[in-house]
């Protein structure tokens, strides 16, 4: 009797530990070979392009940048206007921060000079520009935009404050760099109001290099430095 209860003992032993197992088993998650993990698609919101037409008007501080120093002085540029359109592209439809602007400009710049007393040397001169520029901005909320621009400019210098007009040492054609930052407020849907600081270089010369001597050249770059509010209406 007593080995028949020691085998029966042992069996009912070694039943209980598996029948444990086995439900501990079954609180554990499967896992199936291979990689897992949990994605979602995430869908951005396309983005149309946007065009818009302005008028901009900005006071500047101008100079003409001479080699070798000839006692330049800056003046003031109270009268630059510009008729402007700007075409906000997406990429992919997604990445809002590229564009172009371009338009038509009129703006003054020239030098006084207290130093020399050179006949006709002291200017100002009228020139019409076409910019191509690169405008980047970044929408901050519904209602902001950090504007940044860079690119180049040609222009035509028609008029000057000099008696006897350009002669054969004056450069009419213009060209050279700009580049510009600020801030845009964007009103309702279709206007915004743009204040940005802005810079421009010209790359031709004022002046041929022979001007005043055929030993001695002089260089002379003009540029602009000002401010510049504008305001444009985004077409639908």
């Amino acid at each position: 009797m007593r080995p028949l209860l020691r085998i029966l003992a042992a069996a009912l032993l070694s039943v209980i530990p598996l029948s444990v197992h086995a439900q501990k088993n079954d609180t554990i998650p499967k896992i199936q070979p291979g990689v897992q993990w949990d994605t979602a698609i995430v869908i951005k919101p396309v983005k149309a392009p946007e065009h818009l037409i302005g008028v901009k008007y900005d006071f500047a501080f101008t100079g003409v940048s001479m080699t070798p120093k000839m006692g330049i002085k800056s003046i003031n540029s109270p009268v630059n206007v510009s008729l402007l359109y700007t075409y906000y592209h997406p990429l992919w439809s997604v990445i809002d921060l590229f564009g172009i602007q371009t338009g038509f400009r009129y703006t003054t710049y020239g030098f006084r000079n207290d130093e020399y007393a050179f006949e006709n040397f002291e200017q100002t001169v009228s020139v019409v520009e076409l910019p191509l520029i690169s405008a980047f901005h970044i929408d901050i909320g519904e209602h902001f935009r950090i504007l940044i621009s860079i690119g180049p400019f040609l222009g035509y210098r028609f008029a000057t404050t000099k008696e006897n007009g350009f002669d054969c040492f004056d450069n009419r054609i213009d060209y050279g760099l700009q580049g510009g930052a600020g801030l845009a407020y964007i009103i309702g849907k279709r206007f915004e109001l743009h204040l940005e600081g802005m810079f421009h270089y010209s790359l031709s010369m004022l002046y041929h290099p022979e001007k005043m001597s055929s030993v001695s050249w002089l260089y002379s770059y003009p540029w602009q430095a000002g401010i510049s509010l504008g305001f444009h209406v985004k077409l639908k």
